[in-house]
């Protein structure tokens, strides 16, 4: 068995303080430990009570050389007790002690793996793209030290599924309080202990392991709120809650674990980026293939938070831009300002702008535009059929519509405020004139039409 850090004073002692053994220490651990005693991480006592349940459970973790972990993520907006907003993801895991592994993030519209053999790091962001990494990385360093963003809070998940980690430092340092709250059967059928943690940055989580042997992680509930609300990043409204739920469907740190799972085979059909940087320009912006481009637009009604009935037909003649977009979406909230400043300058242009909310509630996208100050009248698509008719695969996604009703240019990503606002300012100065970027003029068309004969084959010149 390789030496690796152990739990001795953390667990030991009942004031917390990190220690190692004397054969492997990290810059992790000495962080953690100089933080324990810190003014800004106090000490906290840690009751015997929890150190029983934490102290075997963590050490099979830290003594493990592999591990095969599946996890359900569902990650949950709540307003006045009610879910407004719900995802679903999978972490599919696997590590081989020291620096061997592999996760697997499924979400709804997004597929991202990250593969280490020990030598390099792969990132696939689809089947279709990738990009190599030179730097490696030990699995107590993955934990915190992912090369992308692996779901909204993936520390704690990869502290208690990585082989050969102190999981101590993810659960114990800078914690205000950690403590027993309960013990019963875990969905009334698996006896468990419940603990919850109080960290200083106001996140808290609970906690269920199971009692039977051997030791198991059954559920792991992070709440944010409170850290969102005390760091103002964000303007939370009154009743407002956001949480993950962490549910570990199967675990084990022991057993056969196949190197294969560790070695990236791109198909034929994918593409090599230089960095996550290249991927991301390559994206961004106007495209040159989608479905629809240069096809006319999908019928589409709807109605507005005004409770104002919209719809293709009732546009007719006009430049449309719709922007599908969501709450959650960092970019797709970026570019709005953006995308509203644009299409203000055209409004007396015949350009309409409509910001298209995907798959969330009324009460709050009212809720979100109120506190962020943005003064819009959104389009509702609670149920996807808008965005679907588009092929609005993935958000941010800005679709323009000519006066003719064909899907002139497609935007994905946000290349930028500058990029977007020369962009799409050069798209809109033609088509409000009524020309033409992927469609061909009126004139071609019946030109093109003229050139065929009923039956549909060309005629012979």
């Amino acid at each position: 068995m390789v030496a690796r850090l152990f739990l001795i004073a953390v667990l030991a002692s009942p004031v917390v303080a990190w220690a190692q053994d004397d054969s492997k220490g990290t810059a992790a651990a000495k962080g953690s430990a100089a933080n324990a005693g810190s003014s800004q991480s106090p000490a906290f006592v840690l009751g015997d009570d929890v150190r029983k349940v934490l102290q075997p459970f963590f050490a099979s973790i830290n003594k493990a050389d592999v591990s095969r972990v599946t996890v359900e993520m569902l990650t949950e907006s709540i307003v006045q007790g009610k879910v407004v907003e719900s995802r679903k993801a999978t972490y599919q895991i696997a590590s081989k002690h020291p620096n061997k592994f592999t996760i697997y993030l499924k979400e709804p519209d997004q597929r991202t793996r990250i593969y280490a053999n020990g030598k390099e790091m792969v990132v696939a962001l689809s089947p279709e793209a990738y990009y190599r990494i030179d730097d490696r990385l030990d699995l107590q360093q993955a934990v915190v030290e992912l090369p992308i963003a692996m779901g909204a809070y993936p520390e704690p998940v990869m502290a208690l599924s990585l082989a050969g980690v102190d999981p101590s430092l993810t659960f114990l340092g800078g914690m205000k309080s950690v403590e027993i709250v309960n013990h019963g059967k875990f969905r009334g059928r698996v006896p468990s202990v419940q603990i919850r943690g109080v960290q200083n940055d106001a996140v808290s989580w609970d906690f269920w392991i199971s009692e039977e042997e051997p030791t198991k992680p059954l559920r792991l509930l992070v709440d944010l709120t409170a850290m969102l609300r005390a760091t103002k990043q964000v303007q939370v409204p009154q009743g407002f809650k956001y949480q993950i739920q962490f549910d570990f469907l199967s675990w084990r740190m022991s057993g056969e674990v196949s190197d294969a799972l560790f070695a990236f085979r791109p198909s034929k059909d994918a593409t090599e980026y230089k960095s996550l940087d290249d991927y991301l320009q390559s994206v961004a912006g106007a495209v040159a293939e989608h479905p629809l481009l240069g096809k006319k637009a999908p019928g589409f009604s709807g109605e507005t938070l005004g409770e104002q009935p919209v719809s293709l037909e009732g546009l007719k003649g006009k430049v449309i831009v719709l922007d599908f977009w969501a709450t959650w979406c960092a970019p797709c909230v970026a570019a709005m300002p953006v995308l509203q400043e644009v299409t203000s300058e055209f409004a007396d242009k015949d350009v309409v702008f409509l910001a298209v909310n995907v798959g969330e509630d009324l009460e709050l996208v009212k809720s979100f535009l109120e506190k962020q100050d943005i003064d819009l009248d959104v389009v509702l698509d609670p149920g996807g059929k808008i965005s679907d008719a588009f092929r609005a695969d993935a958000i941010p996604q800005t679709v323009v519509v000519g006066k003719s009703g064909v899907i002139e240019s497609v935007h994905m990503g946000f290349p930028g405020a500058d990029e977007l606002r020369q962009r799409l300012t050069d798209e809109l100065s033609v088509l409000s004139v009524g020309g033409h970027i992927e469609s061909k003029p009126p004139a071609e068309e019946e030109k093109s039409s003229n050139d065929a004969d009923p039956a549909g084959d060309p005629k012979r010149k």
